[in-house]
């Protein structure tokens, strides 16, 4: 271990995870480098009732790193010649309903499918995410669909509904399941003699780690985990085993070269716009070289493991600890090990006057829940996040190409009003996609306005449902399972709510200006209508 590494440089590795010790869960990090594991080492504990610390040969769930080998599976599926990734999902899958547009297994790959997100539905269906969730329930849940986010290959909004799809069609098309296919072509080749696809949560596996989140200063709880479903997560793996699999990206030994290249496709648009995602790993930059990455969080699980390919590194870090930022790690690991690439001298960016940002100064609100409280104070823009009370971020808006760069990160564009010059609507152009906000002032819900949206709401697709009732002067959501929460409104007929699943609802009215029930439109689920099907008793 540490060979092919300067003694002061693992002495600065032990010093950024020397944090976690025989009290505390934590992490187990390998570096390869030319094809070689070069460090490898375990900090903290994988159980701490048993006193079983963490060690390189740990087995890890990795969640949504998982996705990558699935994508990987569609390719080699591709090679044998038992599909196509533009086939059309319904070739492989009739239960998908026929919701009108042709879905592919590209689409699935790259997250522009318009699908709604399993966890997020299973969320509204009453579901919690500590539940036994299996293969079968989620395509039971995805079987009543009757509508997507979007049309395929509109946007781009991360699913993991899809990456289960795959592992459907795995085992349709190649006639084994996910984890018998991936033991045969990939793990066995690759001598990943640890890993496994991890279908059935009773299952026991020697060396796992267990999971944990903080409980208070000095204390952790279980964050339970009991999925028997794969393909967009349970993946179970070790460092170890993850450098074989990054190291395949080097020497195509399964698959080969050309094979492996067409994982770094990145998804297109129907627009034409190139994402920065490709076959399951994010393509970009960091300090000026290219890194090819991808992390996962499940209950108290966080992973992330990426190369960096004109040096030939390759970084894996491990947790399992919620409050663990893999990716933050890893990049400081990155820190200690790659050289200062030469730049171009960067010019002082031309920023916007202040006119323009006071023009800013208000309240905007995002169709899909988002708010943007701009205030200004001492000469500078200021961005006040909800439960704030004094300070904010400062906005700093440099121009670029008729376009606005906010603090050396999204482009924005600005729209204003003809007769005021008050920007009335900003829109977040990110890699990925963009999110539009408009100018919207508070407003307050009058106590005789609230019986209109008080009732039962119930919604077929997920077969759940909610009721709304107004309660000390406020409007209360309710269901049978959770803890009743209040609804806030942000905009006229438009509410945030602290449940993640649903935390933005917009009421729909008849032509009469009668509520007929509400949409949720938050995260990765746009437009599951609940119909209102009674209203509350006076």
């Amino acid at each position: 271990m540490g060979q092919g590494l300067h003694d002061s440089v693992t002495r600065k590795i032990d010093s950024l995870f020397n944090k976690y010790t025989t009290t505390t869960p934590g992490c187990a990090v390998a570096i390869i480098k030319h094809r070689e594991i070069v460090f490898k080492k375990g900090y903290g504990m994988a159980n701490l009732e048993y006193n079983v610390p963490i060690t390189p040969s740990s087995i890890f769930h990795i969640a949504s790193e998982s996705k990558q080998y699935v994508a990987f599976c569609m390719l080699l599926l591709e090679q044998q010649g038992k599909l196509s990734i533009d086939d059309d999902i319904r070739k492989y899958l009739d239960y998908v309903p026929d919701l009108g547009k042709k879905i592919t297994i590209r689409h699935l790959i790259h997250h522009t499918s318009g699908l709604r997100d399993q966890w997020q539905l299973l969320g509204n269906a009453g579901w919690q995410l500590d539940d036994v969730i299996t293969q079968e329930h989620v395509i039971k849940l995805i079987s009543k669909q009757q509508r997507l986010n979007f049309d395929p290959g509109e946007e781009h909004l991360y699913c993991n509904t899809g990456y289960t799809l795959m592992a459907e069609i795995v085992k349709k098309a190649g006639g084994l399941s996910l984890r018998e296919y991936t033991d045969k072509y990939i793990f066995r080749p690759l001598e990943m003699n640890n890993t496994h696809f991890h279908d059935n949560y009773r299952e026991i596996v020697p060396n796992r780690t267990y999971s944990y989140s903080p409980k208070s200063a000095g204390e952790y709880q279980h964050s339970v985990l009991s999925y028997s479903t794969v393909g967009a997560t349970s993946l179970f793996t070790t460092v170890e085993d993850e450098a074989k699999w990054l190291m395949n990206y080097e020497h195509g030994k399964v698959g080969g070269k050309d094979l492996v290249e067409k994982m770094y496709s990145q998804g297109i648009l129907n627009n034409g716009k190139k994402l920065t995602y490709a076959f399951a790993i994010n393509i970009g930059e960091y300090n000026g070289w290219r890194e090819i990455g991808h992390g996962g969080g499940d209950a108290g699980f966080r992973t992330y493991a990426t190369r960096f390919p004109e040096q030939q590194i390759g970084i894996i870090v491990f947790s399992n600890l919620a409050s663990f930022n893999s990716y933050g790690m890893a990049m400081q690991v990155a820190d200690l090990l790659l050289p200062l690439k030469e730049t171009k001298p960067v010019t002082a960016p031309v920023l916007a006057d202040s006119n323009l940002l006071r023009n800013c100064v208000g309240r905007f609100v995002s169709p899909r829940g988002g708010i943007l409280n701009l205030s200004w104070n001492n000469g500078k823009l200021l961005n006040r996040q909800a439960g704030q009370t004094i300070g904010g971020t400062e906005w700093k808006l440099a121009v670029k190409e008729n376009k606005y760069q906010l603090n050396d990160g999204p482009i924005l564009q600005l729209e204003k009003s003809s007769s005021t010059d008050s920007v009335t609507r900003i829109v977040f152009e990110n890699p990925n996609g963009f999110t539009e906000f408009f100018r919207q002032p508070a407003i307050v819900l009058k106590k005789e306005e609230m019986a209109a949206y008080a009732g039962t709401y119930y919604n077929d697709e997920t077969e759940a449902a909610y009721m709304i009732v107004a309660k000390d002067g406020e409007l209360v959501l309710q269901h049978r399972k959770f803890a009743e929460v209040k609804l806030s409104l942000i905009a006229p007929d438009q509410f945030n709510c602290p449940n993640w699943w649903m935390n933005n609802l917009k009421f729909l009215r008849d032509k009469k200006g009668v509520i007929t029930g509400f949409e949720v439109n938050a995260g990765r689920v746009l437009h599951l209508f609940f119909s209102k099907i009674k209203s509350a008793s006076k």
